[in-house]
């Protein structure tokens, strides 16, 4: 059903399509990868999402308190992975610019992106998308849009919105408020007749997965200095993107954009000093986590349980496999104890299913995506559960927002092998709530080590219940090395890729509206 005010002609459209893409993975995202998360059309938008803690959430329950007709449009998402099918980009866009076609008039465009998305053919989907929202509504129409603090965030992203909107949290726990904060600068610019003005500044510097954590320099310097920034009343938004360093693009990288009440020179000096903050930090960005020997040698060591080890190259919310053996690996050879690995592998699934319950066999698991995260490995487990994977979700985390609390890990084989059991699953889940391993069987506070398959979004989940965690310097995908990646579109040097890299630029790279 379309949100209706019989007090208020206002009409605002809202959609969006949210794609973290790594443009080094293998296989290409179709739009069965689409369908088979998030795809909702026309009224199914508002039926589906309202309510949830996602951003698009957010915009649904700002516009209803502000008594705005919310008019919906299209929204998808699909798992972090490869890019996007020529096919089914242009499908959802076009899809979605023909619901806004026939949605015309509106008075305001509210988008949910990510800002890293990737299809064959075009680096910056999002400004693709946004330039064609903004030719069809015209200047004078405002469009805001969120987006993930991981975007890469380009010129023309900036200049075809009246204001982009970061979360500030990674991970994030703040989905919900920045869809309300978007519906607010809608009210701002159309009430108070604000003219969103915004400056970007990219300094050279690409950050890891790992070094986007919000909690730890280099990112909280930063934002604890936007935090102070967002007091000034002439500041509409600050936005912090720590960028997604496996979109290989021209503008990956980390950026800064601030968008104020028609004062194009504050954008540019605030944008400018939070760039400086990051640049200053820069150093931290190095950190690629403890080698897989010594993180088991201190997890085994340890006295307290559970010690969470991040496999920061195999992050499944980064377009990893989640099939890495190389962790596994380590604690079998180490004879660890109460030890826990999730594997997404359909094929061991396949073969546990046919062996069937309490049977004792060799089976050959993980490292069949590519040679990226490990050989396969073989092991001599038992059968201890069967299930269907499905599971609810037991708060409104970060998992819950992007993923629905509802999950479906496909059929499920928990194996026991030695006195580590690996849990073998069809579909590969970011591990972001605790009820993944519960549903399973499997009390995580009981355990001695569990293994994650990510750098900071599991933190929601793992960290109330750690004794401690490890982030460990896998390769993969995802790797905290960035070195180990090969880069074709990045432009100029970049920090840590180039630890020499120098920046003196003192005039920002800007673009604005108004």
């Amino acid at each position: 059903m379309i949100i209706k005010d019989n007090f208020c002609a206002r009409r605002i459209a809202v959609g969006g399509i949210v794609h973290e893409t790594n443009t080094f993975a293998s296989a290409t995202t179709t739009l069965a990868d689409f369908a088979g998360q998030t795809l909702c059309e026309g009224d199914a938008v508002v039926e589906q999402l309202q309510g949830s803690s996602s951003s698009i959430g957010g915009m649904l329950q700002g516009l209803k308190r502000a008594r705005y007709e919310a008019v919906p449009l299209l929204y998808a998402a699909a798992l972090p992975s490869g890019v996007v099918s020529r096919e089914a980009y242009q499908t959802l866009l076009e899809n979605l610019m023909n619901r806004l076609a026939a949605a015309k008039p509106v008075d305001g465009v509210l988008l949910a992106l990510h800002g890293a998305m990737v299809a064959e053919d075009v680096d910056d989907c999002e400004g693709d998308l946004l330039d064609r929202v903004r030719s069809m509504v015209g200047q004078d129409c405002p469009v805001v849009s969120t987006l993930d603090m991981h975007a890469n965030v380009s010129p023309r992203m900036v200049a075809m919105a009246d204001a982009l909107v970061a979360y500030n949290s990674n991970p994030h726990s703040d989905t919900l408020e920045r869809g309300l904060e978007a519906v607010e600068v809608i009210q701002g610019s159309q009430d108070e007749r604000w003219t969103p003005t915004s400056a970007l500044v990219a300094p050279p510097l690409v950050l890891s997965a790992l070094s986007t954590w919000t909690d730890q320099p280099p990112l909280k310097p930063v934002q604890d200095l936007a935090t102070d920034i967002r007091r000034d009343h002439r500041v509409i938004n600050v936005s912090v993107f720590g960028g997604f360093a496996y979109a290989d693009t021209p503008f990956t990288g980390m950026s800064i954009v601030v968008t104020t009440k028609g004062n194009r020179c504050l954008a540019r000096r605030l944008a400018y000093e939070l760039a400086r903050v990051a640049w200053d930090q820069r150093q931290a960005a190095a950190d690629c986590g403890v080698p897989v020997p010594e993180a088991v040698r201190r997890a085994l060591t340890s006295q307290k349980g559970p010690v969470i080890l991040a496999d920061v190259g195999d992050n499944i919310g980064g377009g990893s496999p989640g099939d890495g053996t190389l962790l596994l690996r380590e604690l079998l050879r180490a004879a660890a104890r109460d030890a826990v690995v999730v594997i997404a592998d359909a094929q061991a699934v396949a073969e546990a299913t046919a062996a069937g319950l309490g049977m004792t066999f060799d089976l050959m698991v993980g490292g069949k995506s590519d040679k990226m995260h490990g050989e396969p490995l073989l092991i001599h487990g038992t059968v201890e559960r069967l299930t269907d994977g499905r599971y609810r979700t037991e708060g409104q985390s970060h998992f819950a927002a992007f993923y629905g609390e509802e999950v479906n890990m496909g059929r499920c084989a928990l194996m026991r092998c030695a006195d580590v059991r690996i849990l073998l699953t069809e579909r590969k889940t970011p591990p972001g709530d605790l009820a993944q391993l519960r549903s399973q069987g499997i009390v995580p506070e009981d355990q001695h080590i569990i293994v994650v398959k990510s750098p900071v979004a599991f933190r929601d989940a793992y960290a109330p219940i750690a004794a401690s965690i490890i982030t460990v310097d896998t390769p993969g995908l995802c790797t905290a090395d960035l070195r180990r990646l090969g880069f074709n579109k990045m432009v100029g040097a970049r920090f840590p890729l180039e630890m020499h890299t120098e920046w003196s630029d003192n005039k920002p790279m800007s673009a604005h509206r108004g």
